[in-house]
């Protein structure tokens, strides 16, 4: 073990106790708590670490986690906001860490967050709709699929029907479980482009049972 990595794993050494609350110490790794200005890029090119711009970064292991992952969204995610959409799909499904911090917030935010600009989505949200990890907020695994199929921003119809799809059998949902819900909610954002997403998956998707 080199020094660089024997100093990041004493610093990273206690994880993230998501029943208590997030950790305090950060999930983030900052380029200033490493021993030399090389040491970032070389974490990151033997893939330890996963960068979020050039002096911020997270540990590959952590994003390899749900409870990992959402200690890093914490990080990220201004207080009293939600996560939503694409980055609520990353915490609850993983791969690669989303363009944008997307959020649920009355409040707007111009600033990037390390590198990267959030996206505020600003509606009202029953609380049944959202999951708390700690200090985190973050829409459920079904809320986060309809939002996905309804939101005309979140990328092209298939690569978003890959991601919905992923998410669904990950969480053991079904189309059906989404049209239900988007049923129920008549005035929800882009409902029409959802319900008409659902409804063709239905013809494809493997039943797994109608998990709400």
């Amino acid at each position: 073990m080199t020094e660089t990595q024997q100093h990041l794993s004493m610093r990273t050494s206690s994880k993230p106790t998501v029943d208590h609350g997030l950790s305090k110490k950060s999930a983030l790794i900052f380029a200033h708590d490493l021993p030399g200005p090389m040491s970032m890029k070389r974490l990151c090119d033997l893939g330890i670490l996963i960068p979020l711009e050039g002096t911020t970064a997270f540990l590959n292991s952590d994003a390899e986690t749900l409870y990992g992952r959402a200690s890093i969204a914490a990080c990220v995610v201004p207080t009293g906001a939600a996560a939503c959409t694409l980055l609520a799909t990353w915490i609850w499904s993983g791969g690669s860490f989303p363009k944008t911090i997307d959020i649920i917030s009355r409040s707007h935010y111009r600033a990037p967050v390390h590198g990267h600009l959030i996206r505020v989505y600003n509606r009202n949200i029953p609380p049944d709709h959202l999951r708390r990890m700690g200090k985190l907020l973050v829409t459920s695994p079904i809320r986060t699929a309809c939002d996905l199929a309804c939101d005309n921003d979140s990328g092209d119809s298939q690569e978003l029907l890959l991601v919905i799809s992923d998410l669904l059998h990950r969480q053991h949902l079904t189309p059906s479980a989404c049209l239900a819900l988007l049923s129920s909610n008549s005035r929800w954002p882009g409902h029409a482009k959802g319900v008409k997403m659902f409804t063709e998956m239905k013809l494809d998707f493997d039943t797994l049972g109608n998990h709400v």
